[in-house]
């Protein structure tokens, strides 16, 4: 038999490629569909879309070869004679762009079999859109669609069926890189619109994300960023440069990283389960800083005026059995009168003027060569000349002034504090020395940092077990 006397090309009228082959009865034509990926590319999660390679077939019943001559199934690969066939008008509603391959020929396949039965194959590369839900990610799992309708005919002139057993097919070394499927289904959907009512497929994808990238590329190396944090517990408290030099660092390491998965991402109006996890490590890496600052406050509160006054503190004979027992860390309450030279007393520089501790101790120099005041005596009174005559007065500067103005600045400190009194009595017995509140900061400075070495994992790890669990139950 011909194939021009099959298709019946020279007689029109017998054969419309564009009628339905059940047409005369009135009946819809049932197409079933059946898909074979190839293929399943990575899901984009900035276009939320996924590449597809497949073959669609499709099989239906041509009623207008029924009473044929075939005796065995024919085979065409020529578009020229496949496009005088009537085929049925399908497209994929969620695709975003579609690719007929032609290499190295059309790939496209018709087969007439005796009994009118045609099967009709096509080789396409599609992208579909896959609208991902991303407040579990990279512990998430997604759902995308592949759907087939009509596009001219109805529910009333096509229908279209999935095919009776397995419908889609996966090529059987399929992976996906960040992805493992786990289940396929198939459903039937139908699309309305105001001129009818269309027939419609779709396959439903189970997806559930490969958590093994993110675990090396992103937990693992935050959790390392956070543990090593810690090591600040172990250094001294006057070790500022290391621990600051590494509290920042590290800050600046985990938000870092934290920007470079961000940039990586879509724009979403939600928080993910990786920002919970970032945004945890840098609060608890700042946590750390935070607690470095504190300790270092307190440690070093008081002890700032002992390292300011005790290179200029003269002792009077009573406070010199204090600094028998601790030099030159004591610090004796001594008045000061308008006839003691404030050189007897134990001047500490103001907190307010750290800057100018050399110049007063240079001043302080000049001042007893020049003038031949001595350190040990109680009294500034200058010694007279060999001759009898009256010493003449020191000039006033204005170095003097400034030096002045830090002792007054020093004074009121000291009263505020109850550290400098007027009582001679009082001051004899009762010497304020500043090692033994040194001591005690430190002592409290090197306990916090001993209850944060424990504090901080515990934490840590309380707060791994709550989110693991919490996400992990989302995905079951």
């Amino acid at each position: 038999m011909k194939l021009d006397q099959l298709f019946r090309i020279g007689d029109r009228e017998q054969y419309d490629r564009r009628q339905t082959p059940s047409a005369a009865e009135g009946t819809a034509t049932r197409v079933h569909i059946e898909m074979y990926i190839r293929s399943f590319g990575s899901i984009n999660p900035i276009h939320m879309d996924y590449t597809v390679d497949l073959y669609l077939r499709q099989r239906w019943l041509e009623l207008r070869f029924l009473n044929n001559s075939l005796t065995r199934p024919i085979d065409l690969n020529d578009p020229i004679l496949v496009k005088f066939l009537w085929k049925p008008e399908v497209y994929f509603p969620n695709a975003k762009e579609s690719d007929f391959q032609y290499v190295t020929v059309p790939n496209v396949m018709l087969r007439i079999h005796p009994d009118g039965t045609i099967l009709y194959i096509l080789r396409l590369k599609l992208t579909f859109s896959c609208m991902m839900d991303l407040s579990s990610f990279p512990l998430d799992h997604q759902t995308c669609y592949i759907q087939v309708a009509s596009f001219v005919k109805t529910t009333r002139e096509l229908e279209l069926v999935w095919y009776d057993d397995s419908p889609i097919k996966m090529y059987k070394r399929l992976k996906l890189p960040q992805f493992q499927i786990k289940d396929i289904k198939t459903e039937t959907c139908r699309q309305s619109f105001h001129i009818g009512n269309y027939s419609c497929l779709q396959a439903v994808f189970e997806l559930r994300r490969n958590v093994g990238y993110h675990l090396v590329q992103s937990y693992l190396p935050t959790s390392l960023i956070v543990v090593v944090s810690w090591v600040s517990f172990w250094l001294d408290v006057d070790a500022i440069p290391s621990r600051v030099t590494l509290g920042v660092t590290t800050l600046l390491t985990v938000c870092s990283e934290s920007t470079s998965f961000r940039d990586k991402m879509p724009t979403v109006s939600y928080v993910k389960a990786l920002d919970i996890w970032m945004g945890s490590c840098t609060a608890f890496v700042f946590l750390a800083l935070v607690e470095f600052t504190v300790v270092n406050h307190l440690a070093r509160h008081h002890r700032r005026y002992l390292f300011w006054g005790s290179k200029y503190v003269h002792l009077s004979s009573s406070a010199r059995e204090c600094s028998d027992a601790a030099p030159p860390t004591c610090y004796a309450k001594t008045p000061r009168s308008p006839s003691t030279s404030w050189l007897s007393v134990g001047v500490i520089t103001s907190r307010r003027r750290p800057t100018k501790l050399l110049n007063v101790q240079t001043h302080l120099e000049a001042d007893v060569e020049g003038n031949g005041i001595t350190a040990g005596a109680h009294s500034s009174t200058p010694s007279a000349p060999k001759d009898g005559s009256e010493a003449p007065e020191r000039p006033t500067s204005a170095r003097d002034g400034e030096i002045a103005a830090d002792r007054e600045g020093v004074e009121d400190l000291c009263e505020s504090r109850g550290v400098y009194s007027t009582d001679q009595d009082a001051n004899e017995e009762k010497l304020s020395c500043l090692p033994s509140r040194w001591k005690k900061e430190a002592v409290l400075a090197k306990r916090i940092d001993k209850i944060c070495r424990a504090v901080f994992p515990i934490m840590f790890v309380l707060f791994n077990i709550v989110y693991w669990d919490y996400y992990e139950v989302l995905t079951l």
